[in-house]
C-alpha cells in the first residue's frame, strides 16, 4: 500500500513538474498577449484549464487586489496541484473551481477577460468552449485563446524515435493538433469582433528547458500511447531512450510547435 501512494505521489509530483515547466516556457508570450489586450488594474478574469498555475500569478498580479482572478479545471488534483504554487505566492486575489470549460455553471457576463492556453487542442469540440467562454465574458469584454499548431515542433538531425513518438502523442489527442491556425476563425463564428492574431515558435538547444519536452510529454502520456497498443512496454522505453541519447548530441536543435494567441472583443450589443 505505501508503496503505490508513494508511486502516485511521484506520479503526480512529476505533472505538476512539467506543468510548471511548460508555463514558463510560455510566460512571456503570455505576458505580450496581456500587455496588448490591455489586462488592468480592476479586472475580473477567467483562466479556463487553469493548470498549476497556468496564468493565474500573471492575471493576479496585473489585476491587483481591486480584481479578481477565478481559475477553472474539471480535475481536482489539477487544482490541488496548483494551490500551493499561489499560495507560496501570497495571491489572494485568486480563487480555484472545479467545472467544466463546456458548462461552467458560472453566472453569465461577469468577466473582463476569458482566457484558456492548451487545451482546445485536446478537446473534440473546441467551439462549445469558445461559446461558453463568450457567454461569460461581459460586452466590451476580452476572449483570448493560446493553443498549439504541431507543424513546426520537429528535431534537427531528424530522427525515426522522435517522428514515432511524436505521431504517438498527436494521435492520443481528442481534439485537432492543427487547431492553433483555426482561432481567429473559431472567435469569428462566435461573434467577436476587432479579432487580432500572434504566432510564436522557439528554437532550442540540449540543456534548455523546451529542449526535451517531447520526451517529457511522452514519458508522463505512456499509458496513451500504450493504450493505442500500437507500441509494447519494451519498444516505448527504448524510442524513449533513443530519443534522449540523440537529444543530447551538441548538434541536436528542436524547434517547438507554433503557439498561436487569437483575441477579441465582445460587441457592446448583440
Amino acid at each position: 500500500m505505501m508503496r503505490n501512494s508513494g508511486r502516485v505521489l511521484d506520479k503526480a509530483d512529476a505533472e505538476r513538474a512539467r506543468l510548471l515547466e511548460q508555463c514558463e516556457l510560455h510566460r512571456m508570450e503570455a505576458e505580450l498577449l496581456f500587455d496588448r489586450i490591455g489586462v488592468d488594474v480592476g479586472w475580473r478574469a477567467l483562466d479556463l484549464g487553469c493548470g498549476p498555475p497556468g496564468v493565474l500569478d500573471i492575471l493576479a498580479e496585473r489585476v491587483g487586489t481591486a480584481g479578481s482572478v477565478v481559475g477553472l479545471d474539471r480535475e481536482r488534483r489539477v487544482l490541488e496541484l496548483a494551490a500551493p504554487s499561489l499560495a507560496g505566492q501570497c495571491l489572494c486575489n485568486v480563487e480555484l473551481v472545479p467545472g467544466e470549460a463546456t458548462a461552467t455553471g458560472l453566472p453569465g457576463a461577469s468577466f473582463d477577460l476569458v482566457h484558456e492556453r492548451l487545451m482546445l487542442v485536446d478537446l473534440p469540440r473546441p467551439e462549445d468552449v469558445v461559446a461558453e467562454m463568450v457567454r461569460l465574458t461581459r460586452p466590451g469584454g476580452y476572449v483570448a485563446l493560446q493553443d498549439m499548431d504541431v507543424i513546426s515542433w520537429t528535431c534537427e538531425p531528424a530522427h525515426p524515435a522522435w517522428n514515432l513518438l511524436q505521431g504517438a502523442l498527436v494521435a492520443g489527442l481528442a481534439g485537432d493538433p492543427h487547431i492553433g491556425r483555426r482561432l481567429p476563425a473559431l472567435l469569428r463564428s462566435a461573434g467577436l469582433a476587432d479579432i487580432e492574431v500572434d504566432v510564436h515558435a522557439g528554437l532550442s538547444q540540449p540543456g534548455e528547458p523546451a529542449h526535451a519536452l517531447l520526451l517529457r510529454c511522452a514519458t508522463t502520456n505512456r499509458h496513451r500511447i500504450l493504450a493505442a497498443e500500437e507500441l509494447g512496454e519494451s519498444e516505448l522505453d527504448g524510442y524513449l531512450r533513443e530519443l534522449e541519447e540523440h537529444l543530447a548530441r551538441p548538434d541536436t536543435i528542436v524547434l517547438g510547435w507554433t503557439l498561436f494567441q487569437a483575441w477579441g472583443r465582445k460587441p457592446l450589443t448583440a
